[in-house]
């Protein structure tokens, strides 16, 4: 070849080169959607370049980035199939459910929530949901599947012409649906098999994840069905054979892409936003309807992928000429937005306008933050371990000065008081109210004074040693003690006298304690009956009442004989009172057989006093987790909250004499596993009596005006209930309840919830 020939060869070539690599660079950096011409339109040889760029680049290695980089760039056009679809499913299950929880929901720290275990409508109604969501989810999916491959490949498709092409294979995903369902089941089953053969849980997980990763290219199914239109079993057949020489990074691709990382997000999310009202459920649906695209994405690409590595051009070109091809049209950000944030704010002003009159309750786990087994004791300045707080210790719940509240905790160790600086339990302090040597093994009584302060019972013994080891049962002493707390600690009475000796340390030291409307106190003891007095099994009931709370000058009298109870030194079946009128009022509640015996003096001094039994309760009765609460009137006389342990509903006497010899009954629970009661009177007059419900896992406020009662269920039990529970009014007159979450001993929380509202239309709402 001549010279002049050679170079006219050479700048054509290198014009040919610059004309290739010209038109390789307006490709990539063209948005795939920006194709303006119908693919019928363009001349062959423009068709054959757009198949070859789109092969070239589906080609590329790093299907999750790239799709997922696809998807955010295109991800206002690709989330419109699923707002279409699951948006109004939403929408209608949002109403229905607000319908079916009436009476069983409350808005808990601001946010909405299902108080207790669900009933069977709204299970129901949960399936209905499910269900309807998983086939909304099996025409969303394929959709956007088909609007993610036109984009990949530069074909414009319309978002109807997806749906359409996505209900028209809807059978095909019923029966994808269905095999995944199998394949989830059967993972599940063979990881329990093995965990319960060999006990091994990183095994049985091992298990589930090698099959879960095996069952994987079924998700491939899903594009073949909706991009190629075969019938479930062919599609099935198809993912895995495209899915042939690369099964591990198909499947981990695909585990990535479409199941974990949309799963991380949404916890992210979650914890992101968690303790903000209302956020979370915001957040977890937008979540769900963003991860549609991502997900679709990851399918289509790497189908695409795998087609163009172990198909042919013809399968290639003809999954392109099948895409239901439209002009294009260009997304639009505000309809996507508002099909985004309209669940989000009609749920929002739903919970905080609550036009339902949802119970508001404001709730804390005290102990959430506490380490239950402390690796090296601490010891304080007066050489006492700190105290430590167990399962079973709480026992009273009272409202202290400046809005704080107290509990009394004690389980038959040193008395403990746990203060909250307010009725949320925010900030707490633990400290020991009896001195250095105080006797164990006594529950400890209080009571709330006219001030704010407590008053709490300890005893003083002589002849035990440290470990209060009797050592001479001659010389051996309890005196009962009063302390006096405030904010800041708890000092001995003041001049107080022991109020009653105990020369044997066999004898019943249950106490309780009332403060008398002068002042004064009242205190209610059990003693013990010379041998042969009585025939039959008994006990004495003592009334000391004194004129000061420091009690320096007791006077105590014998009242009552009443049958012994074998639960000694629990203070819960010993309940004083006193009228208006300083009448005293004792509740013997009979933990052996659930009888409950009222004790009613005539004048202040008790010079004579009348009983009265309104509970019989049952001689089979074996439990021993009954309880009761009293109130006295303002007309002297008591109303009684019990566990009936006949059928184990909770009932409220309304007595109509001082000792309830007569008394009109109202049931205010259903029949079943319920726990002791506590109760007290609102600022309002009306009765409110808070129990556990175990049977349906939940606490329940009945609300009382005369012998109209309502109920109210106010928080979930999430671990289980029967450790106590314990209630008072805050400073500004709301319920607080104190109880105990317990899974086990290592496992449990003391929990406060404050009810914000008891509306009286609260009734209409009463749970089955």
């Amino acid at each position: 070849m001549s010279g002049p020939d050679q170079l006219i060869a050479t700048s054509r070539a290198r014009l040919a080169r610059a004309r290739f690599w010209t038109q390789m660079l307006i490709l990539l950096v063209r948005p795939e959607s920006s194709d303006r011409g119908h693919e019928s339109d363009a001349p062959p040889h423009e068709l054959n370049d757009r198949h070859t760029h789109a092969r070239n680049k589906i080609r590329r290695r790093g299907v999750v980035w790239l799709a997922y980089g696809f998807s955010a760039r295109n991800l206002l056009r690709l989330l419109a199939p699923a707002l279409l679809v699951l948006l109004p499913i939403g929408l209608l299950a949002v109403p229905v459910l607000f319908v079916l929880v009436d009476g069983s929901a409350a808005v808990v720290n601001g946010d909405f929530e299902l108080v207790g275990r669900p009933e069977p409508p709204l299970l129901e109604w949960a399936a209905a949901v499910l269900v309807v969501s998983v086939a909304g989810q099996a025409v969303a999916l394929p959709a956007t599947v088909v609007l993610a491959a036109g984009l990949l490949v530069g074909k414009n498709v319309s978002i109807s012409g997806a749906l359409r092409a996505a209900a028209r294979r809807w059978p095909a995903m019923a029966v994808l649906v269905l095999v995944g369902v199998v394949a989830c089941t059967a993972a599940l089953a063979a990881g329990l098999g093995v965990l319960g053969w060999t006990g091994a849980q990183g095994l049985a997980y091992a298990v589930m994840a090698v099959l879960a990763l095996f069952a994987m290219p079924c998700l491939l199914a899903v594009a073949s069905v909706a991009l190629e239109g075969r019938p479930a079993k062919d599609a099935l057949a198809r993912a895995y054979r495209l899915t042939a020489g690369a099964s591990g990074a198909t499947a981990f691709t695909l585990a990535f892409g479409v199941v974990l990382l949309p799963v991380l997000a949404e916890q992210a999310a979650n914890w992101a936003v968690s303790g903000l009202p209302i956020a979370p459920a915001v957040a977890g649906y937008v979540m769900a309807l963003v991860a549609v695209p991502f997900q679709a994405a990851v399918i289509a690409r790497l189908f695409l992928h795998r087609l163009v590595i172990k198909g042919t051009i013809a399968e290639f070109k003809e999954i392109v000429a099948g895409l239901p091809e439209s002009a294009p049209r260009p997304a639009r950000l505000m309809p996507v937005l508002a099909g985004l944030l309209l669940p989000g704010l009609l749920y929002g002003g739903a919970v905080l306008v609550n036009p339902l009159g949802w119970p508001e309750v404001s709730e804390a786990a005290v102990t959430r933050t506490w380490p239950r087994d402390p690796d090296a004791e601490v010891f304080e300045e007066d050489g006492r371990s700190k105290p430590e707080l167990g399962a079973s210790h709480l026992q009273a719940l009272y409202a202290g000065r400046g809005g704080r509240m107290v509990m009394l905790v004690d389980d038959f160790d040193p008395a403990k008081l746990l203060t909250c600086m307010d009725s949320t339990c925010a900030q707490t302090r633990l400290t020991w109210p009896e001195p250095v040597g105080a006797v164990p093994g006594y529950t400890a009584a209080g009571a709330r004074l006219a001030d704010g302060r407590l008053v709490v019972s300890t005893w003083a013994e002589e002849g035990a040693d440290e470990d209060g080891t009797v050592v001479d049962d001659d010389k051996w002493r309890a005196r009962l003690g009063l302390l006096l707390c405030d904010a800041t600690a708890c000092v001995p009475a003041p001049g107080g006298q022991p109020i009653t000796e105990v020369t044997s340390s066999r004898q019943d030291r249950t106490i309780a304690l009332a403060a008398r409307p002068g002042g004064g106190l009242l205190v209610a003891q059990f003693y013990e009956l010379p041998w042969g007095e009585s025939d039959l099994p008994e006990e004495g009931l003592s009334i000391t009442t004194c004129d000061d709370p420091a009690c320096t000058r007791p006077h105590t009298k014998e009242v009552a004989k009443l049958p012994a109870d074998k639960y000694r030194d629990d203070s819960r079946g010993l309940i004083a009172g006193v009228g208006p009128d300083d009448r005293p009022v004792v509740l013997r509640f009979d933990r052996e057989t659930g009888a409950v015996f009222v004790i009613s003096c005539d004048d202040p001094a008790c010079a004579r006093t009348r009983t009265g039994r309104p509970a019989r309760g049952s001689a089979y009765y074996s439990d021993g987790q009954a309880g009761a609460a009293m109130l006295v009137r303002a007309d002297g006389r008591p109303l009684i909250a019990y566990l009936d342990v006949n059928d184990g509903a909770i009932k409220l006497l309304d007595c109509r004499t001082r000792e309830c010899s007569q008394a009109g009954t109202t049931t205010l629970s259903e029949p079943g596993h319920n726990t002791a009661p506590a109760m007290v009177l609102d600022r309002g007059g009306r009765v409110l009596v808070a129990y556990q419900d175990l049977d349906r896992d939940r606490i329940i406020i009945a609300t009382c005006t005369g012998t109209a009662c309502v109920r109210t269920p106010v928080t979930t039990i999430a671990r289980g209930g029967g450790r106590g529970l314990a209630m008072a009014l805050d400073g500004r007159g709301r319920p607080v309840i104190a109880w105990t979450d317990f899974g086990d001993w290592h496992d449990w929380d003391l929990v406060v919830t404050t009810a914000l509202n008891l509306p009286p239309d609260q009734g209409r709402r009463n749970p089955p």
